[in-house]
């Protein structure tokens, strides 16, 4: 098996597999078992990589499921310092959307305050 470092991209499979509890045993030459926290238990390749999980098996997008990638941090081909800065970075960057998002809102808010107001003088200068 390679020992070479793999730096998964940071999107959600990659957030599961370094937060969920998982139970990873060694059954050969880059062979693994990973057991869920649910209790499902599926094979890892690390050679290919594959997975015998649902995800992997038939999703065509999915290169890499979660515990493929849970694998790959268990044996240490995934630097983890990098990985936990990767984490920051994109929590960081949801924070500031976020915030953009909420003045959005508020701008928004304040704009259908507006027209309400000018729905209301309309109605009023016809007699309504």
């Amino acid at each position: 098996m390679s020992s070479e470092s793999v730096q998964p991209e940071v999107d959600a499979r990659t957030l599961r597999a370094a937060r969920e509890h998982m139970t990873v045993f060694e059954e050969g030459d880059a062979l693994f078992e990973v057991t869920t926290q649910s209790g499902s238990a599926y094979t890892v390749d690390l050679r290919e990589p594959v997975c015998s999980c649902p995800d992997f098996q038939y999703r065509e997008d999915v290169e890499e499921c979660k515990h493929v990638r849970r694998v790959r941090i268990e044996v240490g081909q995934v630097d983890i310092d990098a990985l936990s800065e990767s984490l920051n970075e994109k929590a960081d960057d949801i924070q500031q959307d976020a915030e953009e998002l909420i003045q959005v809102a508020d701008e928004l808010g304040e704009t259908a305050t507006a027209l309400e107001d000018a729905v209301d003088r309309l109605q009023e200068v016809a007699g309504r």
